[in-house]
């Protein structure tokens, strides 16, 4: 892992608190206001109350973490970690971020004070990677994953449409503990019968 002074915290940073469902509605407006920007949310229309309930729900039940951030007694944004969306089983370890941050803090640190968060809770609840899916032009996301330690590990060109328009959305990830350099070999088969007569 690339340790730096941003992803080597032991602790969760000021104002960063676990959710309550008294801040769903809020939450659901920071989220609304991501999706109906229309061009770095793959969400692409607002959420009810009841259906974030519903969402937040699922991964509540699944035990995955989920968490705002107050400035001056406001929820200004949140966060939830939760199994990386391929390969459950075998990717098990591998948590995936999604921040939203209300549109009058973006720019304010708000992002990368979360970011940190993750990171924290990521490692609380035994991940032993971080993913994050970001649209291509969503250069905000970038430079905070990036201040992170998080470097790029994939380009999906082309995957995402936005009206007439289509963006890459790239793969972000960090390792949060060090990995085995030694590949995993699949073993030879047995020899069959056929074989060893031959």
């Amino acid at each position: 892992m690339n340790n730096n002074r941003l992803n080597s915290r032991p602790d969760l940073p000021r104002g960063v608190r676990r959710y309550t469902p008294d801040d769903l509605p809020v939450m659901t407006d920071i989220f609304n206001e991501s999706a109906l920007g229309g061009t770095s949310s793959p969400v692409l229309r607002a959420f009810s109350l009841k259906e974030m309930t519903f969402f937040v729900d699922c991964f509540v039940k699944e035990g995955d973490p989920i968490y705002v951030l107050e400035r001056g007694g406001e929820v200004v944004a949140w966060l939830i970690v939760n199994r990386f969306c391929w390969g459950a089983q075998a990717c098990r370890l591998t948590g995936e971020v999604s921040i939203y941050v209300r549109n009058d803090h973006i720019g304010s640190g708000v992002g990368i004070r979360l970011g940190q968060a993750a990171v924290v809770l990521a490692r609380q609840y035994g991940f032993e990677t971080l993913v994050a899916w970001i649209i291509e032009h969503n250069e905000a996301s970038k430079r905070g994953v990036q201040g992170l330690g998080a470097t790029q590990w994939g380009r999906f060109p082309g995957i995402a449409r936005f009206a007439d328009k289509r963006a890459d959305v790239v793969l972000y990830g960090l390792h949060l503990i060090p990995i085995e350099t030694t590949p995993i070999t699949a073993s030879a088969p047995a020899p069959t019968l056929e074989a060893s007569l031959a």
